[in-house]
């Protein structure tokens, strides 16, 4: 079942369904299919250095293919993502509303914000140790002996 995707724009809904179709189990197996017939092809061709250079040519053009289609689709799920999360900050009362769009901020701001939070971090784990003494081994216990 493909998603729906009639808001994108045409290149993008395209780009989606090769990686919906590429990623499904049966397209491996085409892919094997087709491969196999391939090396038998050449193996008939005696691996001419046409059949060569059209072999190279065809899986290069696919995995450049297959780059921009991934990069594609993963970067629009990842942007869809990091809304929701940043609906849900914006939604939590006790969230740090500075840490939306946290992801366009500069390497300087990233930095200082996790320096930020690990110190809170760091004061909490000590500030709630604090505030009990840790507890008491319990007494031994004498056992009793066997002579009596």
């Amino acid at each position: 079942m493909i998603p729906r995707t009639e808001q994108r724009s045409s290149s993008s809904r395209w780009l989606y369904r090769i990686d919906h179709y590429s990623s499904l189990p049966w397209a491996a197996l085409v892919v094997a299919f087709v491969l196999v017939v391939t090396i038998a092809v050449g193996a008939w061709m005696r691996f001419s250095p046409g059949w060569l250079i059209g072999f190279e040519t065809g899986t290069s053009s696919i995995t450049l293919l297959m780059l921009f289609v991934i990069q594609h689709t993963q970067s629009r799920e990842q942007a869809a993502t990091q809304r929701k999360l940043d609906e849900l900050l914006r939604a939590t009362p006790d969230a740090e509303t500075g840490l939306i769009l946290l992801e366009e901020a500069s390497d300087d701001e990233m930095r200082d914000v996790e320096s930020d939070l690990r110190d809170s971090k760091r004061n909490e784990t000590t500030s709630s140790g604090s505030d009990r003494s840790p507890p008491e081994p319990p007494p031994p216990q004498r056992v009793p002996s066997a002579r009596g």
